[in-house]
């Protein structure tokens, strides 16, 4: 695909090439059937895999493609069409003139907080959708946020790094793509999910913030990878308001960040604080220019499991392991007299941020309901289910944290669309829990499923053992506590089954526990 004017599938003409990264290049074209304009991005995979490596990550790229194009959002860069040309995945896109975050930032520096808000309220809102809907985005950072002139925000990408493998190191060792933006968990090797994305939208803001990546910039990729490993940020200095959130999204621990939801709650009580006579009007993003560097559109896929679970988060507002008291301070002006005038701005700067800090923490800690996701941490051995958030301290030491324990998803009474949410709620929260914490999930089965279904624990650690990671996507209940999902195990081995499983519920004090489960369809093959 190198020649403007090249027909695509039968339909689509390339018109002009609009830029190249670590992922693939992208096109202008011409949808000739339908008479209007799009992207086309081909996928380009890592140098030095194998035939069969390279087979399977093309397909990966179609399929997840194809479940990205279910996602319908307004600050989503929509997918058409996947197909296939000339042996490479290619992502038939909405074609959005824009310009990225990383452009905006490379031409103009830092953005001020409340052009921030509202950048973050649009990717938030999107990103909210995307994890209602199982798909986790692996990928946020600034290149991959898209800027319209008209001041909308779209995110694009959705899962194409996982299917062309970027940020991941290669079967010759070497490391595509760059961890600047990782969630430590992942740097270490652990499944992305959603607080991952949570903690990349964090490096995300903070990057508009203060000009720069959490973990800071490192030519070296494998050294910055160790850093983000490691979980120690650099305090962020000019973020101002948003310092309280910043440092909520950035925890090193994945259990204990807030929630999109909570987030996009957060930054709405951000935006109402910075409205008023001290935050000051956002600044007017500049117009497009054609002397402005092109900027890609955006592919799109990416599924993975659904997290969530209830509520009150009391242990979370703890400050943040490997972050320093000081975090959020302005830089030292130097010991000068600045007189009445400048005395007055600092302290109604200060108010600003504490009254913002505690807007933040009255919004994290009143929720009933506190999502988590597949946190790649060692199996926790948390005791009886309870119906509000368990604060559980970690083994003693130095640098002591509290781990936060997801509950299991609670039968409230209420209205048929609130039961059907907590049943669909009950299903993704427990497969958010697999494999890596299999003791937790056990409690979220009836004694009945456990023993007669499940073959006890010892059976349950065998079905389980070799699976290495498992989504879950299309959730829906149906009449009769029963609930409809789409599973697809990732074993050890390379294979991928996918079954269609309807599940039956029950309450057991007061909770939703899987009773029984019946596979639908079953459809097993090699590579994911």
């Amino acid at each position: 695909m190198t020649d403007e004017g090249e027909l695509i599938a039968g339909r689509y003409r390339l018109v002009s090439r609009l830029g190249s990264g670590g992922m693939g290049v992208v096109w202008q074209a011409q949808d000739e059937r339908l008479h209007r304009t799009v992207a086309i991005k081909q996928l380009v995979l890592p140098p030095g895999l194998s035939e069969i490596t390279a087979e399977e990550a093309n397909r990966r790229a179609m399929r997840e493609g194809r479940i990205t194009a279910r996602l319908h959002h307004p600050h989503v860069v929509a997918v058409y069409d996947v197909v296939e040309h000339e042996g490479q995945s290619c992502l038939i896109m909405e074609y959005l003139p824009s310009r990225s975050l990383a452009t905006v930032l490379s031409l103009h520096g830092v953005l001020p907080p409340n052009t921030v808000v509202r950048i973050g309220r649009q990717l938030v809102s999107a990103l909210s959708a995307a994890h209602q809907a199982g798909i986790v985005h692996r990928d946020i950072k600034p290149g991959n946020v898209l800027l319209a002139d008209d001041g909308t925000v779209k995110i694009t990408d959705f899962g194409v790094s996982h299917a062309v493998g970027e940020v991941t190191v290669t079967a010759t060792g070497i490391l595509a793509g760059t961890p600047a933006y990782l969630a430590p968990e992942v740097a270490q090797g652990n499944s992305a999910g959603f607080p991952s994305d949570v903690f990349s939208l964090g490096s995300t803001l903070y990057t508009a913030l203060e000009g720069r990546p959490p973990f800071g910039l490192n030519n070296n990729a494998i050294a910055l990878l160790h850093q983000v490993a490691s979980g120690e940020i650099i305090p962020p200095r000019q973020s101002g308001p948003l310092t309280p959130l910043l440092l909520h999204l950035l925890q090193r621990n994945p259990e204990q960040r807030p929630t999109m939801q909570q987030v996009q709650e957060a930054l709405t009580a951000l935006a109402a604080a910075l409205a008023g006579p001290q935050g000051g009007p956002s600044a007017p993003m500049r117009p497009l220019s054609r002397h402005d560097p092109p900027v890609e559109p955006a592919p799109g896929p990416q599924q993975t499991l659904i997290q969530s679970a209830p509520p009150e988060e009391t242990a979370s507002l703890a400050r943040p392991t490997g972050v320093d008291a000081t975090a959020g301070r302005p830089p030292a002006e130097g010991d000068g007299d600045g007189g009445p005038g400048r005395r007055r701005l600092l302290a109604g700067a200060l108010a600003l941020v504490v009254l913002t800090a505690g807007v933040l923490v009255a919004v994290l800690i009143s929720h009933d309901t506190v999502t988590h996701g597949n946190t790649a941490n060692p199996p926790s051995t948390a005791g009886s289910p309870a119906q509000s958030l368990q604060a559980i301290p970690t083994a003693p030491g130095p640098s002591s944290t509290t781990q936060v324990i997801p509950p299991t998803t609670p039968a409230v009474p209420g209205s048929p669309q609130n039961t059907s949410e907590q049943l669909q709620r009950a299903i993704t929260d427990y497969y958010a829990l697999m494999p890596a914490n299999l003791p937790a999930a056990w409690k979220r089965l009836t004694a009945n499923y456990q023993q007669n279904h499940a073959g006890g624990f010892t059976g349950y650690q065998n079905f389980w053992n070799p699976v290495q990671r498992v989504t879950v996507f299309d959730v829906s209940a149906k009449q009769g506590d029963t609930v409809d999902a789409t599973i697809d195990y990732f074993f050890k081995d390379g294979r991928l089954v996918e079954e269609r499983t309807s599940y039956g519920l029950v309450t057991e004090d007061g909770l939703w526990k899987i009773d029984s489960s019946t596979v639908r369809s079953s459809q097993t093959r090699q590579g994911s």
